[in-house]
């Protein structure tokens, strides 16, 4: 089966990805643990390329995968984070605490959820408004709502 497509390429690989995160977990430990973050990672990039796949096929891929990019990067970060502090107090016998929480969980707190979160709500309008929604269907939407709609039959 060979992908002729950007779409078929990018299904091709997120299944790749799905089927090296069931190895990761099959193989477990420590390797096992890491390669599923990172593989998660490389899923989720790809997850978003696929949702605005047919958007950059007419317009262009570059802000997309800057977007996606920078997710992959910040996620990458924040794992190696998470990991280095893990490994230096694995069994959280004497935790430390950060802005009111346990290091791991101020570290998925403030740096795996917020950062992907400000990045995609900076980016989504940009977006938007340049490449997913144009003038001429704003213009289009406009006019469909100006239309009367047809009356139903035995309306009165």
């Amino acid at each position: 089966m060979a992908g002729t497509s950007n779409g078929d390429r990018i299904v091709l690989a997120a299944l790749v990805t799905l089927v090296v995160m069931v190895g990761a977990m099959l193989l477990g430990g420590t390797v096992g643990q890491l390669v599923f973050s990172y593989t998660i990672i490389a899923f989720f990039g790809l997850y978003f390329l696929l949702g605005v796949q047919s958007t950059a096929d007419h317009t262009e891929w570059a802000p997309f995968v800057k977007v996606a990019g920078g997710l992959v990067i910040i996620l990458s970060v924040v794992f190696a984070a998470l990991w280095f502090f893990h490994f230096q107090n694995p069994t959280y016998t004497d935790p430390v605490y950060w802005l009111g929480f346990p290091r791991a969980t101020a570290i998925v707190v403030y740096g795996l959820w917020m950062p992907p979160a400000i990045l995609m709500m900076l980016a989504y309008p940009y977006l938007f408004d340049r490449f997913i929604w144009k003038d001429e269907q704003a213009e289009r939407f406009e006019q469909m709502e100006r239309k009367p709609s047809p009356s139903v039959a035995g309306d009165d």
